[in-house]
């Protein structure tokens, strides 16, 4: 999905190396481990969360050492709220283990629904300063305070190079960031840009549209963007009221109270 993702790039040095990989099962109580954890992994996926906990534990238990084992109960911590746990779950996970980089990004992002900002920034920080190439932790820094975002997304962006289509998002919340400091021309450059990138992304869309109507800029131009953004996400509220307000500023009230 993306080219920043380091998951592989372990088993692609030993593939460059000739190195054989090393058997994923050396005995029968990894056996076992490795059956437990295939079915703790389909009761995930059908959301029998509780069952989905016990193989999984019962999978680490046989392999302590059960890396993605560990990683499984932190996601199904994750998505049943628990925070505080998927955090000391997800800190377990060795710094050499290839899935290190993943667990401490989920750290912060735990830490940050936890409301604790500052030691998400500090995790993030680390990952950013461990990673001069990868611009994923500081992407993340840009959240709710404007300023710090943007600043984050600043060196995100100079982490990224050349605009792709695969940082659109990037470029939209950090877009979103400058327009809620003031900042619209650099904002509306930005959503330029993430549109140019995913011209179908119905946030997008949304964002800079509403954006106009609300400057009173470009309304021919931003109708026909939300009509398309309520095309593609006819459920979400907040577009059809963004559609609605742009026929109100257009004079249109009929049309208007209907959307």
């Amino acid at each position: 999905r993306s080219s920043d993702t380091t998951f592989f790039k372990p088993a692609l040095e030993r593939i460059a190396a000739g190195v054989k990989p090393p058997a994923i099962v050396a005995n029968a109580t990894d056996g076992m481990a490795e059956a437990l954890f295939n079915l703790a992994s389909l009761l995930s996926q059908e959301r029998a969360e509780e069952l989905a906990l016990i193989h999984a534990h019962a999978a680490l238990w046989l392999k302590p050492d059960f890396e993605l084992a560990r990683m499984l109960i932190g996601e199904v911590l994750q998505s049943q709220g628990r925070k505080s746990e998927a955090v000391t779950v997800y800190r377990q996970i060795p710094l050499d283990s290839p899935f290190s980089w993943m667990a401490r990004l989920r750290v912060a992002e735990e830490l940050e629904g936890l409301d604790r900002v500052d030691e998400a920034a500090v995790e993030l920080e680390s990952l950013a300063a461990a990673r001069p190439d990868s611009f994923e932790p500081l992407y993340r820094l840009g959240k709710e305070r404007f300023p710090e975002a943007v600043a984050a997304y600043d060196r995100a962006a100079e982490r990224a190079g050349k605009p792709e289509r695969r940082f659109w998002s990037l470029y939209y919340f950090r877009g979103i960031s400058l327009e809620r400091m003031s900042e619209w021309p650099r904002a509306e450059k930005d959503l330029l840009l993430a549109l140019e990138l995913e011209p179908e992304q119905p946030f997008v869309l949304n964002y800079l549209a509403y954006s106009w109507v609300d400057k009173k800029l470009h309304l021919d131009r931003a109708k026909a963007m939300l009509v398309r953004a309520v095309e593609l996400r006819p459920d979400d509220g907040f577009i059809v009221d963004s559609l609605g307000w742009v026929y109100y500023q257009r004079g249109d009230y009929p049309r208007a109270i209907e959307q």
